[in-house]
Order: structure tokens, then sequence, then C-alpha cells
């Protein structure tokens, strides 16, 4: 493309997530497609990855590639979480639980709620919690 650059999907997961983080500090934030602005982000630590045995044909399991965020009453919303851990959405004021989406075997997210207020936004670390 003459005179185009080609931006990484995390420069615009980065992008997104510093611009949701200054809703609050400056008082405007991003505004993707849905017409919102983005008023909770963060990072989801998915810890350590298991791999598959050398020689051996396997499939990894898969580990959380989106968080689902859901209350009475509405819809759930899903946030895809860029390869780096990142995300950035918009929700309506109220409580969610929080998941991970494909579920986690034999575990969750921690933690699993958050309160998103009225005004203002939420920046959230999550981590992949694993039962012994």
């Amino acid at each position: 493309m003459a005179g185009g650059t080609i931006e990484p999907m995390g420069a615009r997961w980065a992008a997104a997530l510093a611009s949701a983080v200054l809703v609050g500090a400056c008082g405007s934030a991003a505004v993707p497609s849905s017409g919102h602005p983005l008023n909770v982000s963060g990072t989801l630590d998915r810890g350590p990855i298991a791999t598959c045995p050398a020689g051996e044909p396997c499939d990894p399991p898969a580990v959380a590639s989106a968080l689902v965020f859901s209350r009475d009453g509405a819809s759930p919303v899903t946030a895809r979480i860029a390869p780096d851990g990142t995300f950035a959405l918009h929700l309506d004021p109220g409580d969610y639980s929080i998941a991970a989406a494909p579920p986690v075997f034999q575990g969750g997210v921690e933690p699993s709620s958050v309160h998103v207020p009225d005004a203002g936004s939420v920046v959230l670390e999550l981590r992949i919690l694993r039962s012994p």
C-alpha cells in the first residue's frame, strides 16, 4: 500500500488500553464502533501455558482467549484478549461476574467479579486460578 503503514495487532490493543486507562484522568476515551467509550480494561495473567512433549503430536489446551462479563437481566458481553493478555471494552454500570472462554479446566478467573461505576473507568488485573 503506497504511503501507508501496517500497524501490528498488539499496538492497536495497547492504544485502546492506554485510552481506556486515561478515561478517569482526562475525561475522554477511545470510542469503539459501538459508539460507547471504553471503560473497562486490564490484563489477564494466564500463568504458565502447557506445552506438548517433544516429538509427540498434540494440541496444547486452549487457555482463555476471551473474557465473558455477565450480569442479571442482560446479555453477556465478550471481550477478546490480545496475545499480551490485555483487553478493553465498554460495559454499562453494574455488577458483573467474569469468566474465561474457553472455560479454565478445574479453575477460573480471579477476581471473578467487578463493579462498573456510573462514571470513570475500571482497570482490572486478572489471573487464572487453577484448582490443585
